[in-house]
């Protein structure tokens, strides 16, 4: 292992993927809504321009990056009472004050030569770094050039997820490590953070606000049993990109299991049902927030239009319950574009999980396989939500079965 995987570079790992797009710190919240609607990626990278770290000068990480996603903006608009009141007015301000507010993951440009023991290190041990940017075309210059590329130049991301799909091609390498369960290696994250579904949507926004950071989802619980229901998964969100004022009043309106149902209605063609519609008006309007009422009355009558015939009839051959208490009884909207990325759509109640006595290469590989960077983890009896295995602990565990084949180098 010590002459193939050791000797990966970060650009190694860069080939075939996109550019990202990256933006000024001043460019106003409402155009990179716009950018995120209009591109394939579900998130932009914002330049903060932070000094050098001792951790990041070592692998070249010179440019702190912010990644701003569809649930990062969600999470600002509901964050704050007078966001809400006014949300024409907090969408016009920079997108510095997303940031400024804690919103947001950290992302380090790094130098594309960066090893991939270093580039991991940077994930692992630089604070809140949740992935890196490494410029692009960098197979084309000398290797002796180790320096940090000009800021112009195009990038694309690395994440924690990339580092783990690279290092499971070479899984047989991690043996036993790779067999043990996630209990007795230790993964399992106890979890004191969960949301009820019949919690109010404003309680879960924290939790979101830290799952969005931390690449991970907010676990939606029973409230008396504590079965895991399903999840409030920030890359999911992103297919609301256009849809995010009437997500954002959805939380402020509703309880947790009914802001789930009206996102996965907001996630595909339908428009949500009319009585969380009109729950959602009725309660905007208990608490003075006309202007987010307004606001989801217009996306509501521009978005919406007639079903086609043959949609009509398939809706209605389906349907087994009232009109009124279908999450298809809306009217069609025009299908939302998917991202091109690795967060397509998702259910919100299509969670990923695993027991304590799962493998770590097959809780890797159902991860992988869904495209997420962690798994939940249920009592295989009562279904009682037990913990979450991380994609961040997952890969300090492959790093300590590295770690002792580079000293021996």
């Amino acid at each position: 292992m010590a002459s193939t995987l050791l000797s990966h570079v970060a650009s190694d790992l860069c080939i075939g993927r996109p550019r990202v797009l990256t933006m000024p710190s001043s460019t106003p919240v409402a155009a990179v809504l716009a950018a995120l609607h209009a591109g394939a990626d579900p998130f932009v990278f914002v330049d903060v321009g932070e000094p050098v770290t001792s951790c990041a000068k070592k692998t070249g990480a010179a440019t702190t990056y912010v990644k701003i996603s569809v649930a990062d903006i969600i999470c600002y608009l509901c964050g704050d009472e007078g966001n809400l009141r006014d949300p024409a007015a907090a969408l016009a301000r920079p997108v510095s004050t997303i940031i400024s507010a804690g919103h947001g993951s950290v992302a380090r440009r790094v130098d594309p030569h960066t090893s991939l023991l270093d580039a991991i290190d940077v994930l692992l041990l630089t604070d809140d770094c949740q992935g890196l940017l490494v410029p692009l075309h960098a197979r084309a210059r000398k290797r002796q050039h180790h320096h940090v590329p000009s800021i112009d130049a195009e990038c694309c991301v690395l994440t924690r997820e990339d580092i783990v799909r690279h290092l499971f091609g070479s899984i047989s390498h991690f043996s036993p490590v790779a067999a043990l369960t996630v209990a007795s290696l230790g993964l399992i994250r106890r979890l004191d953070d969960a949301v009820r579904a019949d919690a109010d949507a404003l309680d879960a926004i924290p939790l979101l606000r830290r799952a969005a950071t931390d690449n991970t989802a907010v676990a939606v619980v029973d409230g008396e049993d504590g079965a895991l229901l399903g999840e409030l998964c920030p890359g999911a969100l992103a297919s609301c990109c256009d849809a995010v004022e009437p997500v954002a009043a959805a939380f402020a309106a509703l309880s947790v299991g009914d802001a789930m149902a009206y996102i996965d209605c907001s996630m595909t063609q339908y428009a949500p049902p009319e009585f969380l519609v009109r729950a959602v008006r009725a309660q905007l309007k208990d608490r003075g927030l006309d202007a987010m009422a307004e606001l989801v009355d217009a996306w509501d009558d521009a978005s919406l239009q007639p079903l086609s015939p043959s949609s009509s009839s398939s809706m209605s051959a389906s349907s087994t319950s009232s009109d009124e208490d279908s999450p298809m009884a809306g009217r069609a909207r025009r299908p939302r574009r998917l991202s091109s990325g690795s967060f397509g759509w998702r259910s919100t109640e299509d969670v990923v999980a695993c027991h304590s006595g799962s493998s770590l290469v097959a809780v890797m590989a159902q991860a992988l396989a869904h495209r997420v960077g962690y798994v939940w983890v249920v009592d295989e009896v009562s279904g009682a939500l037990v913990g979450v295995v991380r994609f961040a602990d997952v890969l300090a565990v492959l790093r300590e079965h590295i770690r002792p084949q580079v000293l021996c180098r």
